[in-house]
C-alpha cells in the first residue's frame, strides 16, 4: 500500500524522480545501456598493427530498491518511545534506480572519457522490501551476485560497481535513528537559529549576504548505501565503502512555522532529485560536488530573471 503523507511533501514524492529514461528488460535487471562515451570515435572495422586497446568497461549497478523512506521527528513522551514517524512510499518506474545510475554514469565519464558504461538496475525484490532494514543490504547483495554469476555478458566487463542500500541504527551528525537507502530526514523541533559572528560553524547555515546561523530545525535528504567494487571476471571484492551522506537544508525566505512546509512540492523535489544523483557521483569519485555533510543549508527561492547575468 502506498504510504499517505500529511505534509506538502506528499505530492512532491509522487514525481521527486521525473527521469525519463527507457528501461528494457534483461534477465533479473532492467538494461540501460551500454551508454557510449562522450565524444568517443566509432571504432573503425579494419585492425591497425598498432591499434589501441580496447576501452575499458564498467557495469553499474543500482540496487536501491524502489522504497523512499520518510522520517519525521516527533514530540515524545517516555523514553521507551520511538521519537519519530517513519513511512514508506513506493517510488514507480525504477526512478530511484535510474538517479543513481546518472550519478554513477557522470562519475565514470568524469574519470575514465573512453571507457563504455552498462547501466542496470536490480528489479525491486518484494522478499527484500519484507526483510528487516537492517537486513536488506545482505539479501539485496546476494540477488546481485545471483545475477551478475550467470549473465551472459560478464566476460567482457572489467569492473562492476554496485550500490545497495545501508541500514544506520544510531543517530549521525544530528539526524534521525534506523535510517536505510534513500530518502528524507525532516526536524521541525527545536529553536530555529541563532546568530553568530565569527563565520561558519559545525552544523550552520549559510545565508545569500554570508550571515552565520545553526538551525535545530532542518530537512535533509539522505543517502545512506553500500557501494561494492568488484572484479567483474572473478567477482571478488576490490574495495567497498559505506556512505553517509546527507544535506540538511531550510529556506529562511518561507513564513511557515513548519520547516517541510516552507517548500513547495517542486522544491523539495528537485533537491531530493540533485542530491541523489550528485551524491551517487560523489560515492565513485574524487571530484568535488555540491554535496555537504553535516552542514545546513539556507534555500530562498530561486531569484526572478531579469535578463542580468
Amino acid at each position: 500500500m502506498q504510504a499517505r503523507f500529511t505534509s506538502p511533501s506528499r505530492r512532491a514524492f509522487g514525481r521527486v524522480f521525473a527521469l525519463a529514461a527507457p528501461l528494457f528488460v534483461a534477465g533479473s535487471l532492467f538494461w540501460l545501456g551500454p551508454v557510449a562515451a562522450q565524444g568517443a570515435v566509432p571504432a573503425t572495422p579494419a585492425v591497425a598493427a598498432n591499434a589501441a586497446p580496447a576501452p575499458r568497461v564498467f557495469a553499474l549497478v543500482a540496487a536501491v530498491g524502489d522504497q523512499f523512506q520518510h522520517v519525521r521527528q516527533k514530540e515524545s513522551v517516555g523514553t521507551h518511545l520511538d521519537p519519530y514517524s517513519r513511512r514508506m512510499l513506493t517510488v514507480p518506474d525504477q526512478a530511484l534506480n535510474v538517479a543513481v545510475l546518472r550519478g554513477l554514469d557522470r562519475a565514470v565519464a568524469l574519470e575514465y572519457p573512453e571507457a563504455e558504461r552498462v547501466l542496470l538496475a536490480m528489479r525491486p525484490d518484494v522478499a527484500v522490501q519484507l526483510a528487516l532494514p537492517q537486513d536488506r543490504e545482505a539479501l539485496t547483495m546476494e540477488g546481485v551476485m545471483r545475477m551478475l554469476q550467470t549473465h551472459t555478458d560478464r566476460a567482457r566487463w572489467d569492473q562492476v560497481i554496485v550500490v545497495t542500500p545501508k541500514w544506520l541504527m544510531a543517530e549521525r551528525q544530528g539526524m534521525g535513528t534506523k535510517l536505510s537507502g534513500i530518502g528524507l530526514y525532516v526536524q521541525p523541533l527545536g529553536p530555529l537559529s541563532e546568530s553568530f559572528d565569527d563565520g561558519l560553524l559545525p552544523d550552520a547555515a549559510e545565508t545569500v549576504d554570508r550571515e552565520s546561523t545553526t538551525s535545530k530545525r532542518f530537512v535533509a535528504p539522505f543517502f545512506y548505501v553500500q557501494v561494492t567494487t568488484l572484479d567483474a571476471k572473478t567477482l571478488k571484492v576490490i574495495k567497498s565503502e559505506s556512505r553517509f551522506d546527507f544535506r540538511k537544508i531550510v529556506n529562511k525566505e518561507s513564513a511557515s512555522l513548519d520547516v517541510e512546509a516552507a517548500f513547495t512540492p517542486d522544491q523539495l523535489a528537485s533537491h531530493i532529485q540533485r542530491f541523489v544523483e550528485t551524491s551517487a557521483l560523489r560515492s565513485i569519485s574524487n571530484q568535488s560536488s555540491s554535496v555537504e555533510i553535516g552542514t545546513v543549508r539556507s534555500l530562498p527561492d530561486a531569484p526572478k530573471t531579469d535578463g542580468k547575468k
